[in-house]
């Protein structure tokens, strides 16, 4: 017996990747509603897991947590869990594997060799997270289950010889991304003056990039240059990075409002 009704809920998406993706999803939260047990979805993109969680707010009495190892991540998995339970008590299966190299003797691989070469190894990319390039190396955020194999067969990212151990996952194991904030004052929370804003673009300019589908916000595409934004949202500009509103302060005495932007550099 399903206690999610997983035709209903999907009956609006029509991309087979997207239903498949989502119906895999379901299919975790439905066991963890019926077993009364804790469960997990793969690594999903920000994308995916916006639209997931999107999805999964339809489905009453399921809670469930976003996670992928460190705060600043992008990749995480879903973990459900029963209503009596607390979310300290969930515990994800995630490892961290350190990979360095000798920069004596190699320049610096990319994200993308590293990437390239964990799923080289034959691993699925739902069960690989956040690869965090870091000095001399990476930190590689990866399903329980895989990490010893990882660590044991991975001896090259491309041409340069590596070596991989497991880390503890402390806050200073992947460096923070730095933000450049500011105050300032809008007429509107339009999501034309905002992008504008945080991006120092011209409205006009953002109008253009937002109907070309270039914009997101919380990783879901922007579809209105008038949508109103709010406190907390993450804004991602296709070739200009990402930003956050990170608070509303208030009008101001000429009517404005006050807020505070960040710009991820």
């Amino acid at each position: 017996m399903e206690f999610i009704n997983k035709n209903a809920l999907l009956k609006s998406y029509y991309q087979p990747d997207e239903k498949l993706l989502l119906a895999k999803v379901l299919d975790q939260a439905d066991l963890s509603l019926r077993r009364h047990i804790i469960t997990f979805s793969d690594f999903l993109s920000p994308a995916e897991t916006a639209q997931a969680v999107e999805l999964l707010k339809k489905v009453h009495d399921l809670s469930f947590l976003a996670y992928g190892g460190y705060n600043d991540c992008e990749r995480k998995m879903l973990g459900f869990y029963p209503d009596y339970m607390s979310a300290e008590d969930v515990y994800f299966p995630i490892t961290a594997v350190k990979i360095k190299f000798n920069p004596k003797f190699s320049s610096p691989p990319s994200h993308r060799d590293y990437l390239g070469s964990v799923l080289g190894m034959g691993i699925e990319r739902g069960k690989v997270g956040d690869i965090a390039v870091v000095e001399n190396g990476a930190v590689c955020f990866i399903e329980d289950g895989i990490a010893d194999y990882v660590v044991s067969g991975l001896e090259r990212v491309g041409h340069t010889k590596v070596t991989a151990e497991k880390a503890d996952i402390t806050d200073d194991l992947v460096p923070q991304k730095k933000m450049v904030e500011k105050n300032i004052t809008v007429a509107s929370m339009r999501a034309d003056v905002i992008f504008g804003a945080v991006f120092n673009e011209s409205r006009e300019s953002i109008k253009q990039l937002i109907n070309a589908e270039k914009a997101s916000v919380n990783w879901l595409p922007l579809k209105s240059v008038s949508a109103q934004l709010n406190e907390g949202d993450v804004l991602s500009l296709k070739g200009s990075g990402r930003g956050v509103l990170i608070s509303v302060n208030g009008e101001t005495k000429k009517g404005r409002i006050s807020i505070k932007i960040g710009k991820y550099v």
